[in-house]
Order: structure tokens, then C-alpha cells, then sequence
């Protein structure tokens, strides 16, 4: 196959004689080709001319052919068609000369004699002229070509493109087909492949394989390359001569015999067409990657059955887009699964609308993006006029929440100063409180015990004491008695009546002294509480000015006072202001008011709402007093009920009693499964358990001891009863606020079972014990005995119940033989039996009584 490429002049080697010669060939060469100059000559004055142009040679050297897909400007109008010669071509084109020298050997070329170097420069000259006149033709035919290829790739689209690569396709196609075959083209044929590829690098879509390879001009461009595989020894290289006639003709025939052998032959041919076939695969990798590349082998058959130039054609990329994998998938399926001859008009019409598809699909995507854009735009121009608009407001608010910020540090700075001195004040207050209680408490049992050491009826058992103990003990007693007398006149003034010895939680202060210190202690603290925040401006100190800073807050930006939460911070922040108003609030005594009076409360208890508004039951603020009780109240109640609280006292049992069940009734954090509400209700039972271990004792005395009702061991006996009475009675008031099984594991099993009936039946069966057993069933909650089911009582009054029974017999026995009055009195009593026995639901017991006495069930 002849090379597509320019190949550089050649200067041969002459004999002796002919050197003069030679010069004007190389004269000639360096006019045609300036890309290289290769002078040759083997005079020694020739190598005196390189050795003093040193410079010029080396620029001449460095002066290189590049690859280039466009022509140079100045050989546009000149393109010389060369064929590099192997050795069989230069021995065929020996043998020519040879012939023709022969047949004209004398001869002048207008009937002069010529030598053979004349002769061949005429032949030479004669058949440049010819070259030169058929490429002028074969140009101008190109050109026309060209013009008409590149009106139908500015028309490209549709029906015309398909036909465009068609028309190439069937080019490609009829070139591969003759290289399959084995045949040889001929120079019409490779020229016009030249040309199409000429063409193909002039689209749009020509990628230039290297930039310093590409040598650009105005109007053409071709081909320029060294021959660097060239490695020809020193035989000459000549011109092919092209004649007119026929001997011309002749040597054109051998021409392309030789040609032939060339193409089958050559080495050097080969590694040039596979030099072409690399840089064609690159382009085509630099332009569309993925799409397989046309390969020509030794034996002229393709690789693939792809065309190159009807792709690249065919396939329009634009500058600012890039072609993506999936948009070549179907010309890279087509590569691999079709040959070129497959290829149809339906196809390339497939093709093109699945581009068509491609691009309507990016444009639709490109088109969202735009309308988004502009509605962004649109959006950033709204909100710029709406900060604007908001700025004064923004800038009142910013100073608003400054101002707040700084408020709120210098309060909590304040408070975390005085915050230690309240604890103080308030741990001293407690400290007081409890040990008031432990010296009542530890003066009530050494009252229990004196008088039971001193009502012992056995001599033996008697401890001796010493004089100083004995001493003591009279004391204690003679205050005893003191208290009492005063009671009992207090009582007198108030005309209470059904009052029993022993009812009396006998909780006053006897000494003087005590009463003084500890009343000058709780002075001293309220004196310091008083000038806690004398240092301090009002407010940092006032609850009513923090309520107003809030509420301004809350009623400004209502919206922020929400998200910060500031409904729950408020009980943390306002804790040591109400503790330090709570700090000698104790509702076990008499005298304490109400915490729902204090001035606290009531700043607070609006906080948040202003008249005529509706409540928001969503509001935070609505949970704040709710959310003080659960976290100071209940936990100052459980510090009481531990510590001062004394169960034997009916009436703190009863204030306490009272202000819980408030809690539970008006509060709804305080529940069964509150925290704090838990831990305050153990700590009820837990002191109650306490006092049943440490505080309660029933005496065991003879009836005879008993008879006397005025003796000592009796009325000490009778007081104890109606202490432990009592005590059941105060355990009792809990009752809906501590479990029921809990209260009768603590009141009947605990103290009744235990204390009270042993009492009763080691006393007599009179009115007395009677009155008791009324009281004892009077405490008893009715709500344990309306879901009882049968005719039987709760398990832990069986005991109470026997006894009852026990009773009724005894005086039915007992006023039997009586004159009728006491007769009629007995059977009251009886009768009254019965009925305690029906309040307890013991119905069976009630039934035999009233069968046994003859007596209806009322």
C-alpha cells in the first residue's frame, strides 16, 4: 500500500563524474522540501561546507518534520505523490534504465544525442509536469468535493446526515472491501481516501494528535513527516518516471508492479501503516472514548467493522458539553455486535433520535435548573426587602435580649453568692426543729418508763436506784404532773368533754430556759435572713420585679420565651427565693400559716397570664407552682415527717394529714408516682414503724390490781390503753394515701393484735372496755368493709371479734340473776355488741349472738 504520507527527498550518491550534477539535485530538493536538508557529497570540499555552516546544520537537524493532518501552506499547490522504494523496486527500477538507455543510447531528445543524465532530467522534468497537471485535476475535484461534503455537515440532521454517512460509510466500505480481497489500489483510489481524511480533519470534530505536530495556515494543510523508519543503505533512490508515452506507460506498469511486491514486502511499509493505524486509534480515544478503533492488518482485512469518519461524522460534540458513557452505548454496541455493512439508514436514523432523546433530556434538566434558579433569585429578592423591612426590628429586639442576657448573669451571679448562706440558715432551722423533737420524744419514754418502775406490783423485781437517779426521777415526774394540771385546765376552760387520760400528746416545753434559748436561736436566724440581700438591689432581690422581667419577655416575644423552656427554668431559678421564705414554715405547728397565703405564692401563682386572656393549657408557666411543690414542698415535708414529726401527736398527725391530701387534690404533680411524692409517703410509714418500736407499751397488771380504779398501776394501765388507741386512730387518718394492706399490716397487725386487744382481755368487761372497743371501731375506714364478700370480717380483726363475743356471754352471764334494771342494762350492752360487730362485718358473729340471746339483727 502506498504511504498517505510526504516523504522527505532523498539526495543518491553519484559517481565521480557526476557530482556536479548531484549539487543542482540538491539545490533542486531544498527548494521542494525545506523541512529537511540532507546535503551529500563525498568531495572533501563538500565536507569543508558542513564543517564552516555548523550552525545552519544543527538547525537543519533540529529543523524537523511533525505529523500534522493539515498541509503546509507553501506545498499546497505542489503536493508531489513519492513512494518509498524497497531493494526489488530499486532492481526493477535499474532494470528500466537500463532499457530504456539501451533503446535510445545515442538518441537526442529532438533528434540531438543526449547522455543519460540529460536524458533522465527531461524524463524527470516531463513527467513532474504530468504529476502536476493531475493533481491540479484530482485537487480541483477534491475541492468540489470537499465544498459539497461540507455544505451536508453544516446541514447535518436527519434524513441528510444519515445520508452523509452513508456516503461515507460506502467509501470506507468499497476501500476495506478491496483491501479483504487482496487487491492493490491505485493512486486515484488512495488519493481520494487522502482527501476524504483531509476532510474529516477539517470538521469540527478533528482532534489534533499532538499539538507540536500540527503546523496550521490559511488556507491548506497537509501531511509533513520525516521518514524516521527509513533505513536505506547507500543505493539510490530515484523518481519513478511518468511519461506520456508509451514507453511511460510501460514504466507506469511496472510501477505499480513493483508497488505490488512493495506492499507484500516492504517491512518499513508495514510499521508505518501500524504508525498510522496508533494514531488513528488515539484520535479516536481523544475524541469519543469508548468506540472500538478501525485496525488495518498486514493481510489488508479491518478489525472492526467500524467507520471512523462516518462516527466522528456522525457524532457532534459541542465545546461546553461533554459526551457521556451512556450517550455512546449505542454506538459502541453497535461496534461490537455489527459490522460496517450492517449498518443502515434506519440505523443511523435510530441513532440519531436516541441523541436526539439524550439532548432533549439534558435540555429538559438544564431547563429545571433554570427555572429553579430564577425562582431562587426571585426568593433571595423577597427576602432581601423582608430583612430590610425587619431590620429596625431586629435591631430593637437584639437589644432587648442584650439587655435580658445581662439581667439574668448578674441574677445568678447574685444568687450563687447567697445560695450558701441559705442553706446555712436553713440547715440550722432543722437542726433546731429536730432537736426539739428528740428531747419531747426522749422525755415522753422516760415518763413511760418511770412509771412503770415505779407501778411494779412484785417488790423483787424492783431495781435499786441511786439517791441522784431517784432524784431525777422525781423531778421528772413532779414536771409530769405539772403538765397535766395544766392540760387538764385548759381542757376545763374549753369545756371538752370525753376526754381520756392518755389522749394527750403531752408536748410542751416544761423548762423555761429551753424555751428561751431556742426562741432566741430562731430569732437570730430571722435576723439573718432579714439582711440576706441588704447589699442587693431590689431587682435582684424582689420576686414580684424578676416575675415583671420575665413577663415582659414572655409577652414581647412570646415565641422565644417558648423555645428557651423558660416555664421549667423558672422553678430552679426562683428556689432560693422561696426557700428562703419557707425557711421556718413547719405545718405540724399550730401556729404556722398556710404556704398558699405567703407573698410568694401569690406573685406567682399568675405569672404568665394577663386578665381577659385565655388560658393555654400547653403553657409552661402553668406548671410552675406545680413544679415548686413537687421540688421544694414535698421535699421539706419528708425532712419533717423524718425528723420532727411525732405520731403520737394527734393533732400534727392531723395538720399533716390535711395539707397532703390538699397536695394530691389541687396539685397534679404530686401522684402515686411522683418521685418525691414516693419518697415522702415511706418516709410516713417508715416513722410510723418507729413509733410502733420505740414509743408504744401496754402493762400487764393483775385484776385485782385493777380494781381500784384511783391506784396508780390503773390509771397508768388505762392511759396506755388510750395511747395505743389513739395511735391506731392516727394511723388510720392516712388511710387513701398510704395503701390499705400497708396500714393493716401496721394498725391491726402491728399495734391492735399486739397491743390493744391483749389489753382488753387482761382488763375487766365493763362500760370502760366497752367505750374502748367503740373507739377502736370508730377508726376503722368503712371503705375496707364494703367490698368484703360473705358474712366474714377481715382476717386481722377475728381477734377483736372473738373478744366482742367473749364480752356479750360475760355480761349476759353476769346480769342474768340481776334485778331487772341491771338485767335490761346488760342486754343493752349486748345488743350494742352486736351492732359493733356488724360495722365490722362480721356478720357471723352478729348472727350467732342474736340467736344465742333471743334478739333481732337491727
Amino acid at each position: 500500500m502506498a504511504s498517505l504520507f510526504k516523504k522527505p527527498r532523498r539526495n543518491f550518491r553519484r559517481k565521480g563524474g557526476e557530482l556536479d550534477s548531484d549539487k543542482e539535485d540538491e539545490s533542486k530538493e531544498e527548494k521542494m522540501d525545506t523541512s529537511e536538508n540532507q546535503p551529500l557529497s563525498f568531495k572533501p570540499d563538500a565536507e569543508k561546507k558542513k564543517k564552516q555552516k555548523p550552525k545552519e546544520k544543527e538547525k537543519d537537524s533540529s529543523t524537523k518534520t511533525v505529523l500534522s493532518f493539515e498541509m503546509e501552506e507553501d506545498d499546497a499547490d505542489t503536493e508531489v505523490f513519492k513512494i518509498k522504494k524497497s531493494s526489488h523496486s530499486r532492481r526493477i527500477a535499474k532494470q528500466m534504465k537500463k532499457e530504456k538507455k539501451g533503446k535510445d543510447q545515442g538518441d537526442d531528445w529532438n533528434g540531438h544525442n543526449l547522455d543519460d543524465d540529460e536524458y533522465e532530467d527531461r524524463v524527470d522534468k516531463n513527467n513532474e509536469d504530468m504529476i502536476c497537471r493531475r493533481r491540479q485535476e484530482e485537487e480541483e475535484e477534491a475541492e468540489e468535493k470537499i465544498r459539497k461534503l461540507r455544505e451536508e455537515f453544516r446541514t447535518l440532521n436527519g434524513e441528510e446526515a444519515e445520508d452523509l454517512d452513508d456516503s461515507d460509510d460506502d467509501g470506507q466500505k468499497t476501500f476495506k472491501a478491496m483491501l479483504a480481497r487482496g487487491e492493490i489500489p491505485d493512486a486515484k483510489t488512495i488519493h481520494f481516501i487522502r482527501k476524504q481524511r483531509q476532510m474529516a480533519r477539517e470538521t469540527d470534530s478533528f482532534i489534533p494528535l499532538d499539538e507540536s505536530e500540527v503546523k496550521s495556515n490559511k488556507s491548506t494543510a497537509r501531511l509533513v513527516r520525516d521518514d524516521d523508519n527509513d533505513k536505506s543503505d547507500d543505493e539510490e533512490d530515484e523518481r519513478v518516471d511518468f511519461a506520456v508515452d508509451k514507453a511511460a506507460r510501460e514504466r507506469q506498469q511496472m510501477r505499480d508492479d513493483f508497488l505490488a511486491a512493495e506492499h507484500g514486502s516492504d517491512d518499513d511499509s508495514d510499521q508505518e501503516r501500524e504508525w498510522e493505524n496508533q494514531q488513528i486509534r488515539k484520535a479516536v480515544s481523544l475524541q469519543i472514548p469508548g468506540v472500538d478503533v478501525p485496525t488495518v492488518s498486514n493481510d489488508g482485512s479491518t478489525s472492526t467493522g467500524v467507520n471512523f469518519y462516518s462516527l466522528s461524522s456522525s457524532i457532534r460534540v459541542s465545546p461546553t458539553s461533554t459526551l457521556r458513557p451512556d450517550e455512546l452505548k449505542p454506538f459502541s454496541a453497535l461496534s461490537k455486535s455489527q459490522n460496517i455493512s450492517d449498518i443502515t439508514i434506519e440505523s443511523v436514523r435510530k441513532r440519531l433520535e436516541e441523541r436526539l432523546t439524550t439532548m432533549d433530556t439534558v435540555y429538559r434538566g438544564h431547563k429545571l435548573e433554570l427555572d429553579k434558579t430564577l425562582s431562587n433569585i426571585e426568593d433571595a429578592k423577597d427576602s432581601i426587602e423582608s430583612c430590610e423591612q425587619r431590620a429596625p426590628d431586629l435591631e430593637k429586639r437584639f437589644q432587648f435580649f442584650q439587655e435580658l442576657r445581662g439581667y439574668v448573669r448578674d441574677l445568678v451571679e447574685c444568687l450563687n453568692e447567697k445560695v450558701p448562706a441559705i442553706n446555712e440558715m436553713e440547715q440550722r432551722v432543722c437542726n433546731l426543729l429536730k432537736s426539739r423533737t428528740e428531747r419531747l420524744i426522749k422525755r415522753r419514754q422516760l415518763d413511760v418508763q418511770d412509771q412503770c418502775r415505779e407501778y411494779m406490783t412484785n417488790a423483787s423485781v424492783k431495781l435499786d436506784v441511786e439517791a441522784k437517779e431517784e432524784q431525777v426521777r422525781q423531778r421528772r415526774a413532779a414536771e409530769r404532773e405539772a403538765r397535766r394540771s395544766r392540760r387538764r385546765r385548759v381542757r376545763e376552760t374549753k369545756n371538752i368533754v370525753g376526754h381520756h387520760d392518755g389522749l394527750s400528746s403531752d408536748d410542751e416545753e416544761s423548762s423555761p430556759s429551753v424555751m428561751v434559748k431556742f426562741k432566741s436561736e430562731m430569732e437570730e436566724i430571722s435576723k439573718a435572713r432579714s439582711s440576706l440581700f441588704e447589699d442587693v438591689l431590689d431587682e435582684f432581690s424582689d420576686i414580684e420585679y424578676i416575675k415583671e422581667q420575665f413577663e415582659s419577655w414572655k409577652f414581647t416575644y412570646g415565641d422565644t420565651y417558648r423555645e428557651a423552656y423558660i416555664g421549667l427554668c423558672l422553678p430552679k431559678l426562683l428556689n432560693p427565693f422561696i426557700r428562703k421564705e419557707l425557711l421556718f414554715w413547719n405545718p405540724l405547728d399550730e401556729n404556722c400559716s398556710d404556704f398558699e397565703d405567703s407573698r410568694w405564692f401569690n406573685s406567682l401563682v399568675f405569672l404568665g397570664y394577663r386578665e381577659g386572656e385565655e388560658l393555654n393549657k400547653s403553657d409552661d408557666d402553668l406548671r410552675l407552682l406545680p413544679s415548686v411543690i413537687e421540688k421544694l414542698i414535698l421535699p421539706k415535708l419528708t425532712f419533717l415527717v423524718e425528723n420532727v414529726w411525732d405520731p403520737l401527736s394527734t393533732t400534727q398527725t392531723a395538720r399533716l394529714v390535711n395539707l397532703t391530701s390538699k397536695l394530691v387534690r389541687d396539685y397534679p404533680t404530686v401522684h402515686a408516682h411522683n418521685k418525691h411524692f414516693k419518697m415522702y409517703l415511706e418516709a410516713v410509714v417508715s416513722r410510723l414503724k418507729k413509733t410502733l418500736d420505740d414509743d408504744v407499751f401496754m402493762p400487764m397488771y393483775p385484776l385485782s390490781v385493777l380494781d381500784n380504779r384511783s391506784s396508780g398501776p390503773a390509771i397508768f394501765f388505762h392511759r396506755q390503753s388510750w395511747t395505743c388507741i389513739k395511735l391506731l386512730g392516727n394511723m388510720l387518718s392516712w388511710n387513701r394515701l398510704i395503701s390499705a394492706l400497708v396500714l393493716q399490716k401496721l394498725a391491726l397487725s402491728g399495734l391492735l393484735n399486739r397491743y390493744i386487744v391483749i389489753g382488753l382481755v387482761s382488763s375487766h368487761i365493763n362500760r370502760e372496755a366497752l367505750h374502748k372497743c367503740q373507739a377502736i371501731i370508730s377508726t376503722f375506714p368503712k371503705d375496707w368493709f364494703t367490698n368484703l364478700e360473705g358474712e366474714s370480717t377481715l382476717p386481722q380483726l377475728e381477734n377483736l371479734c372473738r373478744y366482742l363475743v367473749s364480752a356479750a356471754k360475760t355480761l349476759h352471764k353476769a346480769t342474768a340473776l340481776e334485778k331487772d334494771a341491771e338485767r335490761l342494762e346488760g342486754r343493752e350492752m349486748v345488743k350494742q355488741i352486736s351492732k359493733h360487730l356488724i360495722n365490722i362485718h362480721a356478720m357471723d358473729h352478729a348472727m350467732s349472738l342474736a340467736n344465742e340471746f333471743s334478739f333481732k339483727i337491727s
